[in-house]
């Protein structure tokens, strides 16, 4: 398998995943137990794909965005919110870059300012994209980030748990050198024949 297969097949595993789960999600909320509050696994997922992936996290952006309000049954102005919401979230990708993936991995407080920053963007674009496209007052910011807020300490439960799991909170590159190195140091770098 090529690194670019690799690369396709992770990213849409997370896509198929985030899916699945905001599926399970909606259903608990509006129908199994009708409550006005969900939890979304949109940030922790797309901070995750962005570590492993950089820019083309922008793919999971936009699949996420898309089956959020498709299963919300939302409108077409939704749909842009929540596109350009996740989109300006994408940008945090360059503070990842420029502050160094391996330090931002490494650091409990580097990871969750990176969580932290993603939501923040997130929210600001999704209310500036609402003042836009629905003639919101710029108030809607602060209440898309108290709307959420539930789903931010989620995020940060989840980073807890995933910055522990080798590989899965690292940049995928990073990840197969260091573990071809592994495999190679233990068998004396030897192919079998």
């Amino acid at each position: 398998m090529s690194f670019k297969q690799y690369r396709a097949i992770d990213i849409a595993l997370f896509i198929i995943m985030y899916a699945a789960c905001e599926f399970l999600t909606v259903k608990a909320a509006t129908v199994w137990f009708d409550e006005p509050y969900s939890i979304s696994i949109m940030l922790p997922l797309l901070v995750m794909v962005m570590m492993r992936w950089d820019w083309f996290a922008s793919i999971n952006a936009v699949a996420y965005a898309l089956i959020f309000v498709f299963l919300q049954k939302g409108t077409i102005g939704q749909y842009v919110i929540y596109l350009i919401g996740n989109l300006g979230c994408m940008l945090t990708v360059s503070w990842l870059l420029k502050t160094g993936k391996q330090k931002v991995k490494e650091s409990f407080f580097m990871s969750m300012a990176f969580l932290l920053i993603s939501f923040l963007l997130m929210e600001v674009f999704r209310g500036l994209a609402s003042v836009v496209v629905l003639g919101s007052n710029i108030r809607v910011i602060i209440q898309f980030i108290f709307t959420d807020m539930l789903s931010l300490v989620f995020g940060v439960l989840m980073l807890i748990v995933v910055r522990r799991v080798d590989g899965l909170f690292e940049d995928q590159k990073q990840y197969l050198l260091r573990i071809n190195s592994h495999e190679n140091s233990v068998d004396g770098g030897w192919e079998d024949e």
